[in-house]
C-alpha cells in the first residue's frame, strides 16, 4: 500500500485527498499575529475578505520538520508506504523539512520528491502517482513515473498586484531592478522549479500569450485563480474552447500563495 502525503499549497479538497489517498501537512498564514492552518481547497473561501482588506499584516510559515515526521511515522505504523510530494524547493522549504524528516525516520519505505512546481502541478503529480500504485507499481516505480511526467508539466501566470512578488525574493532571470522590471504587463513562468518573468503586452494580451504555448494535444488544463471572477470565467470558458480534448479544470488558490500572488492572479497549468 502506497500513501500519498503533500503539503496543503496543493490546493486539494477534502473529497479529492480521500479519494487519492493523500494525507495533507499544512502551510501556515498569519494575519494580524494570528495563526491559521491552511488544509483543504473547501475552506479556502474564508480567506478572500481578508485579502481584500488593504494594510492587513499577513505573512505565511512553512510546514515544520516534526509536522513531515508526525505524518510519516503514523502512515508507516499503518504498514504504508509513503511517496511525498511537494512544492518546489525553489520556493519553500517543506521540501527540505520533509527529507530531513525521512532521514530521522531513517526509512527506506519513504520518497521525497520536489515537484518544482506549485498547485495544480503538484495535484497533477498527485493523480500520476495514485494511477501508477493503482496499476500496482512499487513506490520506486511510482516515484520514477512522476519524476518522467514532471517535464510535461508547465505553468505561466499573470497578476496586477505584484506587491507579494516584489517581496518575495523568488524571482528569477530578472536582469533589471525588479520595480523597473515588473509592470502589469508582465507575463510569469515556472523555470527550474522557481518564478521567472518576462515583459509582453497588457490587459488581454497576456491571457493570449499564456495559452500561445499549450500545445494542441494537451491532456489537462487547469486554470487557477485565487478569487472568483466573470474574468476566470471567461478564461475558463477560452480554454474549453480551444482545447476540446484536454480536461479543463479550474481550481482556486489558497491563502498561502494567495498572499504573494495577488487577488488578481490568473494562472495555467498543463500537461501532455
Amino acid at each position: 500500500m502506497i500513501a500519498i502525503v503533500t503539503d496543503s499549497t496543493a490546493c486539494l479538497t477534502r473529497k479529492e485527498a480521500g479519494a487519492y489517498g493523500v494525507r495533507i501537512v499544512p502551510h501556515t498564514y498569519i494575519v494580524e499575529g494570528r495563526a491559521y492552518k491552511e488544509t483543504y481547497a473547501d475552506t479556502f473561501a474564508e480567506i478572500n475578505p481578508i485579502l481584500n482588506t488593504k494594510n492587513t499584516v499577513m505573512s505565511t510559515r512553512q510546514p515544520e520538520v516534526e509536522d513531515f515526521y508526525s505524518a510519516f511515522s503514523q502512515l508507516l505504523a499503518k504498514g504504508y508506504d509513503i511517496l511525498c510530494v511537494t512544492l518546489s524547493s525553489r520556493l519553500s522549504s517543506a521540501y527540505y523539512n520533509a527529507v530531513l524528516a525521512r532521514r530521522q525516520l531513517n526509512s527506506g519505505r519513504i520518497e521525497v520528491i520536489d515537484s518544482g512546481l506549485a498547485a495544480g502541478g503538484v495535484y497533477l503529480l498527485i493523480k500520476r502517482a495514485r494511477h501508477l500504485a493503482s496499476a500496482g507499481m512499487s513506490l520506486q516505480e511510482v516515484a520514477g513515473g512522476v519524476y518522467k511526467y514532471m517535464s510535461s508539466i508547465s505553468v505561466r501566470f499573470v497578476t496586477d498586484d505584484l506587491s507579494g512578488l516584489r517581496g518575495s525574493h523568488r524571482l528569477v532571470n530578472v536582469s533589471r531592478s525588479v520595480d523597473a522590471f515588473l509592470s502589469k504587463k508582465t507575463l510569469f513562468y515556472m523555470s527550474e522549479g522557481a518564478i521567472a518573468a518576462q515583459p509582453t503586452a497588457a490587459g488581454s494580451a497576456r491571457i493570449k500569450r499564456m495559452f500561445a504555448g499549450i500545445p494542441h494535444n494537451a491532456s489537462n488544463v487547469i486554470i487557477h485563480y485565487v478569487q472568483p471572477s466573470q474574468r476566470i470565467e471567461l478564461v475558463y470558458r477560452l480554454a474549453r474552447k480551444l482545447f476540446p480534448q484536454a480536461q479543463v479544470e479550474r481550481r482556486q488558490l489558497g491563502p498561502v500563495l494567495g498572499l504573494y500572488l495577488g487577488s488578481s492572479f490568473i494562472g495555467v497549468i498543463w500537461s501532455i
